[in-house]
């Protein structure tokens, strides 16, 4: 009798400490999964504000070398929007480096929409200040 007690009792507590085992290394996983996510999370956070201010400062340039120019002689045409468009464009891109450029790529699929955006994001909010 007392050693199907002891045999009862140690089946019982290998259950026990099997079930309890599999929920650590659940409870493990799940935890790295989520380190996982919010480093990835603050590494493309951290990538976009580096994109958001490559682009200010291009937007700026391109204001600062160009438009303020045209828009002084009264004479920003649709032709002369297009030209500071494209060399801001240019210029972001001659900034950006290699890797950050496949970053973008592989988050968000396109880099020239990402950047079309950034741009028109940035002159947009800029005006309404």
């Amino acid at each position: 009798m007392k050693d199907i007690l002891t045999n009862a009792l140690t089946a019982i507590i290998c259950i026990f400490l099997s079930s309890l085992f599999v929920v650590g290394a659940q409870m493990f996983h799940h935890w790295c999964e989520k380190i996982k996510m919010q480093t990835k999370y603050n590494s493309l956070k951290s990538l976009i504000e580096k994109i958001d201010y490559i682009v200010q400062l291009c937007v700026e340039s391109t204001n600062q070398t160009f438009v303020n120019d045209k828009k002084a002689e009264d004479n920003f045409t649709d032709e002369d929007k297009k030209a500071a468009f494209d060399h801001t464009m240019q210029d972001i891109t001659n900034v950006i480096t290699e890797s950050d450029k496949e970053k973008i790529i592989s988050e968000f699929g396109d880099l020239g929409t990402f950047l079309r955006n950034s741009i028109e994001e940035y002159i947009k909010t800029s005006k309404a200040i």
